[in-house]
């Protein structure tokens, strides 16, 4: 058959024209799409999407049937491998943006916990006493032994020890007694 009554019969939807293409075409793009990654339903659609592409848009042409729907193929496969590559691509992006994003925001819950950690400490700090408070913080600032002894008018180290352990025992009784506690500290 000529191309130009294929391509009338492809147009009619002419059984005798449309197999004789299958017949003729279809092994060569069959090859092509096989031999490049391709498999034979990825064969098929591709054939079938030519000749629509040739049904629809295709008025008059110069070159050869049989080589225009290789061509067209051959196009359309190419293409198709680079939509892959790029929604592969897409997704693994997608997909690290999201871990990271997860890692961001796991980060952001852990500073919001240190935070409400922090301020409840600090609210059970400030039921302390004026003794323990002041005791606490130059204990925390690095204050020598002797100089906190003689700034609080402490008899002996000992007793600088016994108060800061009296201190800091109600400052945890203080902090456990938060109903929060729980959520932030266990």
């Amino acid at each position: 058959m000529e191309d130009k009554a294929l391509i009338d019969g492809l147009k009619a939807g002419d059984a005798t024209s449309i197999g004789k293409l299958y017949e003729e075409c279809f092994p060569k793009v069959r090859s092509l799409i096989l031999n490049n990654n391709g498999s034979e339903s990825d064969a098929y659609d591709i054939f079938q999407e030519a000749l629509e592409l040739i049904l629809l848009k295709i008025e008059t042409f110069t070159m050869n049937l049989e080589g225009m729907i290789i061509l067209i193929c051959k196009r359309k496969w190419i293409d198709k491998l680079r939509s892959h590559k790029t929604s592969e691509k897409f997704v693994q992006s997608v997909s690290l943006q999201y871990d990271m994003e997860e890692d961001a925001e796991q980060k952001l819950i852990e500073k919001e916990k240190a935070f409400l950690r922090t301020r409840l400490l600090d609210q059970a700090f400030m039921q302390l006493s004026e003794t323990c408070m002041k005791l606490m913080t130059m204990v925390k600032e690095g204050v020598q032994v002797e100089d906190i002894v003689n700034s609080m008018n402490f008899s002996s180290a000992n007793t600088l020890y016994r108060r800061k352990a009296a201190c800091m025992k109600r400052w945890s009784e203080l902090v456990k007694q938060d109903k929060q506690y729980s959520q932030y500290f266990e």
